[in-house]
């Protein structure tokens, strides 16, 4: 399993915290992995399973970024996309969604619902940092 091969997480004490990445995933291996990587990056992950304890986070932390897979058990992930987007208090959190779908159909559907970004699994967890970065650095430059 992937979260045994990581070592347990600390929160971001050893250097400047960059801000809080919201990610929401069902699989707690692929939520744990992400944490890892966004908290070496130097960001304080924020973790959660469900697409409304994603919502109320959201509006609560108001991180600097949310990963968001569209598989929830819940309540889809585009749902969850298009209400951060429509709040004004969330709409300018970059929103990436990570999917195994990838067809033309829900590509348009991530499109209409405010992501960001799209990445489809499986995925390069660096690559998926770039990104993040990058849908970060754009969202602070307006």
């Amino acid at each position: 399993m992937i979260a045994d091969a990581i070592p347990e997480l600390e929160q971001c004490a050893e250097m400047e915290c960059r801000g809080e990445v919201l990610i929401c995933d069902d699989e707690p291996d692929i939520c744990e992995a992400l944490a890892h990587f966004v908290q070496k990056r130097g960001f304080d992950p924020i973790v959660t399973h469900k697409g409304g304890e994603c919502v109320r986070l959201a509006l609560k932390q108001r991180p600097a970024a949310i990963l968001l897979d569209v598989n929830l058990p819940d309540v889809c992930g585009l749902d969850v996309c298009s209400q951060l987007a429509d709040d004004d208090e969330t709409s300018e959190i970059p929103i990436i969604i990570l999917s195994a779908n990838g067809n033309e159909g829900t590509i348009r559907d991530i499109r209409r619902s405010g992501a960001r970004f799209y990445v489809r699994k499986p995925y390069d967890p660096n690559t998926v940092m770039t990104i993040l970065e990058q849908a970060i650095q754009d969202s602070q430059s307006w």
